[in-house]
Formats: structure tokens, C-alpha cells, sequence
């Protein structure tokens, strides 16, 4: 029998995480393109080696996580290790957030889907048309920062960016990473197995999963680091719509925090009407929710209402298409102004219900009445 030794085994490759040593920049419209062929966004099939192409890709993804982290300085935000005061070499999961918070009167909070890195929302978007800008958090927290928290008030609201990906904490590196990223760790060879998740040392405590993340971002961060009598709106994108709504199902979360929240925008949800438990947040849910799915409809084009439609499921709230009919990742870079300029309606009356909508399907057309006073 003949065996290979470790000796005798191809190099696990290593690419920099630096756009440019990597063959790329930015051009003129935000967009990574190729040095040698400008008209080329990043190519990924690199070689006919899936792990050269997957870590070839990491590096890149490297490179524009730092870009976007340091945009969101630039912009106000500060990084914060959970649990709180944990210091760079601890186990900690990062989130990102105004450093003014505690001063602001009102808080939007984005919970994510769990397959993405803090602050991006689609690298497709960011390694093709759109740019970087467009295809993580940064449009979206310069739109927040240039609204205002309310008729009274000229300060623009706060901004929480949960973190529902980097829940996998690599030792030996010190740093948090997706279930993606985990696969990238460098390894013996090319062809050794990645290392194996062991749930006890490659997870952070208080955060081994997504519902304990959003338990933590809840009864610690929003409870420690903001205004008592500051509001929230919420952001929800798939398991992050997800986890939330049942988080806010439960009786006692529900009777602790409901007096705090305005709003909550649920996007690309999976968590249905026959899954609510709880009365009062299916009630609460039906004036100030909103769900937003994918459709071919124009951008806010109402679709059901709480109880659903022949094509569209009950979520449990009115229903909206955000134009978006391919790609979940794509619909919060392409609607968050949407979703804004409704929390901003919300903040203009303390009494806000949503408007009783009605969908015709057989003339597909949507009526609309006001809520009357």
C-alpha cells in the first residue's frame, strides 16, 4: 500500500486581503472592478480548484468588510464587542452603532439574515453592477442620518446593526466569522477537511445562535446602551425577521418591550400568521407591521393583507412587494427608503395605525382607505 505524505501535499494557497494586490479597484461608480480589464467585475473561477476559487473570494470579501467598516466610521458608527466590554482578543461577537446613541430619542435596528458579514447585504451587489456603497449598509445609514426622528425633533435617529452571521468564533484567529468564512480557515494542505465546529470553544456566550443573539441585542444592548424612553423601529431580513417575531411573541418579551416599539418591517420572512401565539403582538402586528416578499410588483405595491391573498401567505400584517423578484438579498439595497419613509410616517403620529388596504386581485388594484380619527 502506498500512502502520501503531509510533506507531499499541495499548499493550502493564501490570497491578501487587499483589492489591489488582488487585481482590483474601485472605480468611478463604486463598483470593484479588474485592473487589467476594467469593463471586468471580480471573476471567481479563478482555477478549476473550488477551494482556490472559495478562497480567493474570502480575501476579496476581506478587503471590502474592512472598506465598508471603515465608511461606517467615517459615518458615525462605532464597533462594539458583545457581551459588552469584551476587548479585541476576547471571544465576542461585533455590531455597529451610532456613538451618539444614548442621546437619540428614537433607534432603528437591523437584524439581518445569518448568511451575511456585519454591514453588507449582498456581496452580488458589491462584486457587480451597484458598488459597495449600494450593496452593504452604508446607502442605507446615510439615507437614515439624513431624516429626522420626529415632527419635534431635527436629530436624525440612532442606528443599531445587529450581527446574525458572525456567530462562529475562530480561536486562533481571534475574530468572529460566518459559516462561510468558517470554510476559508486556513488549512494543512489543499485537500485537508476545514476544522471541525465544536459548539463549546467556537462560540461566543450569549450568542451561540441567532435566537440568543437577538435575546442579547434586546435585554442588554437596547436595555444597557440606549435611552429608556427612546422607540424603536426594527428591520427584520429573513432569519432575522424570523427570529425577532418569535422573540416578540413571547408573553414576557412582548409585555417588556412593546411599549417601546413603533415599528417593525419584516422582509423576506419565513415566520407566518398560524405561528403567532401571542394575542396582543398579533394584534399590534396588524397596525404597526409590515412584511415585504419577493414580487415582480413595483416597489411598495401592497399585495395581502394580514390574513394573505390567493398567492401570497398569511404573514400576519399587511403585505408589500419592495420590486425586487429574484433575490432576497437584493431587496433591502433596493427598498430601504421605503421602508424608511414609513417608519418616518409611523414617528409622525403617536396614534398610528396602518391604513385599511384592500386587494382586488380579479382588477389587480389596491384600494386604500384612511384610517378615520
Amino acid at each position: 500500500m502506498f500512502r502520501r505524505l503531509q510533506s507531499g501535499l499541495p499548499n493550502d494557497p493564501v490570497f491578501p486581503s487587499d483589492l489591489q494586490k488582488l487585481g482590483y479597484f474601485i472605480n468611478e461608480k463604486d463598483e470593484i472592478r479588474n485592473i487589467q480589464n476594467p469593463k471586468q467585475y471580480f471573476h471567481f473561477f479563478l482555477s478549476k480548484n473550488e477551494r482556490v476559487n472559495e478562497l480567493q473570494r474570502e480575501a476579496l470579501n476581506s478587503a471590502t468588510r474592512s472598506i465598508v467598516a471603515e465608511r461606517l466610521e467615517n459615518l458615525g458608527l462605532r464597533l462594539i464587542r458583545l457581551p459588552l466590554g469584551q476587548e479585541a482578543t476576547d471571544r465576542h461577537v461585533p455590531i455597529f452603532a451610532s456613538s451618539d446613541l444614548k442621546s437619540k430619542k428614537r433607534i432603528i435596528i437591523l437584524f439581518y439574515e445569518q448568511q451575511q458579514d456585519l454591514g453588507i447585504l449582498s456581496y452580488r451587489i458589491i462584486c457587480g453592477k451597484g458598488g459597495i456603497n449600494h450593496g452593504s449598509v452604508v446607502n442605507m445609514v446615510k439615507f437614515i442620518q439624513s431624516t429626522h426622528c420626529s415632527p419635534d425633533s431635527q436629530d436624525s435617529p440612532g442606528i443599531i446593526l445587529a450581527n446574525m452571521g458572525q456567530l462562529r468564533w475562530w480561536r486562533r484567529g481571534k475574530k468572529a466569522l460566518t459559516q462561510n468564512s468558517w470554510y476559508t480557515i486556513p488549512s494543512k494542505s489543499l485537500v485537508d477537511p476545514c476544522y471541525q465546529f465544536d459548539p463549546k470553544l467556537n462560540t461566543v456566550p450569549g450568542h451561540e445562535d441567532t435566537a440568543q443573539h437577538v435575546n442579547y441585542m434586546f435585554n442588554h444592548v437596547i436595555e444597557e446602551l440606549t435611552d429608556p424612553e427612546a422607540v424603536i423601529d426594527i428591520i427584520g431580513v429573513a432569519s432575522g425577521a424570523y427570529q425577532v417575531s418569535w422573540f416578540l411573541d413571547d408573553e414576557k418579551n412582548w409585555d417588556k418591550w412593546n411599549s417601546r416599539i413603533a415599528a417593525f418591517a419584516s422582509v423576506a420572512t419565513y415566520f407566518t400568521a398560524d405561528q403567532i401565539n401571542n394575542q396582543k403582538f398579533k394584534d399590534w402586528l396588524v397596525q404597526r407591521g409590515r412584511a415585504y416578499i419577493l414580487s415582480e410588483e413595483p416597489c411598495n405595491s401592497f399585495l395581502a393583507d394580514a390574513g394573505g391573498s390567493k398567492h401570497t401567505q398569511p404573514l400576519g400584517c399587511p403585505t408589500f412587494s419592495l420590486g425586487e423578484s429574484y433575490y432576497a438579498e437584493a431587496m433591502l439595497p433596493n427598498g430601504y427608503e421605503t421602508i424608511i419613509n414609513w417608519f418616518n410616517e409611523v414617528a409622525q403620529s403617536p396614534n398610528y395605525a396602518n391604513p385599511t388596504m384592500v386587494y382586488t386581485e380579479a382588477e389587480a388594484t389596491t384600494k386604500i382607505n384612511e384610517p378615520t380619527n
